[in-house]
């Protein structure tokens, strides 16, 4: 049941993720095509309630893979993120948006 349950949630973040990855591609490409640039790029710390190394590395690797976005730095204490966005309009609400999809689904997969 544990395996079936960890599967499930396997397949659930790769589908958060290619959603994300093709929300974020269009976001970034209608950004660029525009004829003025207006973005807000900047850096922000994120909290995390992952605690295994392997856990943060994947978050990392996911937020890095998906466009306009790039994980700079993991702090010592392993609990923040720093974060590089294309575009920031709330550092809060990205922040926000990155632990209800990825952060839960991996919580999903590694705690079942």
């Amino acid at each position: 049941m544990v395996i079936l349950k960890r599967t499930w949630a396997g397949v659930k973040l790769l589908f958060i993720f290619n959603r994300e990855l093709f929300i974020s591609s269009y976001v970034v490409l209608r950004q660029i095509l525009q004829p003025k640039l207006s973005i807000r790029p900047g850096i922000f710390a994120m909290k995390t309630e992952l605690k295994s190394n392997w856990e943060i590395t994947l978050l990392s690797c996911l937020i890095c893979l998906t466009p306009g976005t790039l994980t700079l730095d993991v702090a010592g204490d392993g609990e923040t993120l720093y974060i590089h966005a294309m575009d920031i309009e709330d550092a809060e609400q990205l922040s926000h948006q990155i632990k209800n999809s990825f952060e839960r689904a991996i919580m999903e997969v590694t705690r079942a």
